[in-house]
Formats: structure tokens, C-alpha cells, sequence
């Protein structure tokens, strides 16, 4: 029982009405959280495993599915690439 609580706590699924944009390194999805933060986009890092991503050890950030449009132009000024857009099932 410790290792799922473990591994759950290491690979937080995604609420349901979450996207998640997939970054990169932890730096970037820091600054990708802190820009959307600016822009008043509720976000969070978060460490996205192996099987989700077939890329290693990837970070992306999590904010509300409703402001993707706004999240995706925010990231887009800042400088940020986005690998892909993950969107959870509603």
C-alpha cells in the first residue's frame, strides 16, 4: 500500500477539466506557472511520467481546460515552447 501512496504522490493524475501543457525541464514549467500566474491563470507544475509522454522526464503545468485559449497565448508571449496540449476527459 506505501508504494502506490508513493507513486501516487510522484504521478498526481489529472482532474478531470485539467489541461496540462507539456514543457520540458522543471526551470521552464516554473516560468510558464509563473507567467499564467501573472495573467491570473490558476496553474500548477507538475511531473508528467514516462508512460504519459514517451520523452523521460518531463514537467508540464496543469491550469483549468476553460482558459487554454488565454494560457496558450500567454505562454506563447513569454517565450515558452509548448510540446503538446494534454486535455483530461470531461
Amino acid at each position: 500500500m506505501k508504494r502506490f501512496e508513493k507513486f501516487r504522490q510522484q504521478n498526481p493524475p489529472i482532474d478531470r477539466g485539467q489541461t496540462v501543457a507539456v514543457i520540458g525541464s522543471a526551470t521552464y514549467a516554473a516560468k510558464a506557472r509563473d507567467a499564467l500566474g501573472r495573467a491570473a491563470v490558476r496553474a500548477e507544475v507538475v511531473k508528467l511520467s514516462y508512460s504519459t509522454t514517451h520523452a523521460g522526464c518531463v514537467y508540464g503545468v496543469a491550469f483549468p481546460s476553460a482558459q487554454k485559449p488565454n494560457a496558450a497565448y500567454v505562454l506563447d508571449h513569454a517565450g515558452i515552447s509548448v510540446r503538446e496540449y494534454m486535455e483530461s476527459e470531461t
